[in-house]
């Protein structure tokens, strides 16, 4: 007669006193149980909107007959059966590891065209067949009594993707950058004309911005930020040194871990500039002669200065009473920085030097040398 496993049928027989209850499918003798099982190496199943993903699969199976004569193997995922690759009946290669115990593998492949957005979440390992003494069997380790099995199951989570954009690109220092990114995932329930799934965005989820300064092999969490429609992102940080900044997402119920590529900025380097004009005070049509230095900071920090040479300074005069600063020429830099010059004093007024700034260095004016009429 044959046996039937992991299911609540009944059998009968006659006998002088009536019926006998036959014993429960989980019985342990002449019995076919999963002892263990690894799907895709205990690594979550990442499926994204084109691909397909190619899963192996294991599992040590024990049956005191011996082995199985048919094997129908399948993942259980949202309630679905994606079949293992291979002739129906025959689909996992078994042999024997002991007298009763068999490894038998198999791989499936993950279409993403046949998963609905439910099919995120644990994916199960079920089997059914015939085993060599004809004994049906029916397993799967989504049920109770392999709640404490290694390896029953792993999640299949959808494949997430973040960008990121960092500005300005160079950045003064404390000034302020703006980062934004999205977070987008296939919806495998919308596919486009290519039967590929449509990406979305993914919204009200938590995304770490990190940071990493130059040299450094690690990332810090500057702040945590939440996407908003169509999965954006958006926030604002202080600019304190150079480095890279980059989006961070962790794994959740449905959807996979994913950063995004890092985003370098670099800040500009602090510059000083100083002018003294003298005589002061000067004859009106007098000559006056204006100097000063234009350093610029050798690191983020702007602890120490050294001189810029070969830039070009403007000399700039706003006469009393005005706001407004007038540029009288373009002197450059000369060894260590330094800059001189003279011009004509035609009234009283206030006195600078303003340097634009470089593809490295900061822009800055000097504090300006009031000058009066004598």
């Amino acid at each position: 007669m044959a046996r039937v496993r992991r299911t609540a049928l009944l059998l009968s027989a006659a006998t002088a006193g009536g019926l006998l209850m036959a014993p429960q499918a989980q019985a342990a003798y002449n019995d076919t149980a999963f002892q263990s099982v690894t799907i895709n190496g205990g690594k979550p199943i990442v499926v994204g909107h084109k691909d397909p993903v190619t899963v192996p699969v294991t599992a040590r199976i024990t049956e005191d007959s011996g082995g199985l004569a048919t094997v129908d193997a399948a993942l259980v995922v949202g309630g679905r059966r994606l079949f293992l690759e291979g002739e129906s009946s025959h689909n996992m290669n078994c042999v024997p590891a002991t007298r009763t115990v068999l490894t038998c593998t198999g791989t499936v492949v993950v279409e993403p065209a046949v998963l609905f957005n439910s099919s995120a979440g644990p994916a199960y390992l079920a089997i059914s067949g015939h085993a060599y003494d004809s004994g049906q069997y029916i397993l799967s380790t989504s049920y109770l009594e392999y709640e404490d099995l290694p390896g029953r199951s792993v999640p299949l989570l959808k494949r997430t993707t973040l960008t990121v954009d960092a500005t300005p690109e160079p950045a003064r220092r404390n000034g302020t950058i703006t980062v934004t990114g999205r977070l987008t995932r296939p919806d495998w329930q919308k596919l486009d004309l290519n039967a590929n799934a449509v990406l979305s965005g993914y919204a009200k989820q938590p995304v770490r911005l990190q940071f990493k300064k130059p040299g450094s092999s690690s990332y810090t969490t500057v702040k945590t930020v939440t996407t908003g429609v169509d999965g954006k992102l958006r926030t604002t940080v202080k600019a304190t040194s150079s480095g890279t900044w980059r989006w961070s997402f962790a794994q959740d119920g449905t959807s996979a871990a994913g950063v995004s590529q890092g985003d370098a900025v670099t800040l500009l380097k602090v510059a000083k500039l100083t002018v003294n004009a003298s005589p002061e005070p000067v004859a009106r049509g007098g000559r006056l002669t204006v100097k000063g230095r234009l350093t610029r900071a050798t690191s983020d920090a702007a602890t120490t200065f050294t001189g810029y040479p070969g830039q070009k300074v403007k000399l700039q005069f706003r006469t009393s009473g005005s706001s407004a600063y007038t540029t009288v020429k373009t002197v450059t830099t000369g060894q260590g920085g330094h800059v001189t010059t003279t011009t004509t004093a035609k009234a009283a007024g206030h006195w600078r030097w303003s340097f634009a700034g470089s593809t490295t260095v900061a822009p800055v004016n000097a504090t300006p040398d009031g000058v009066a009429l004598r």
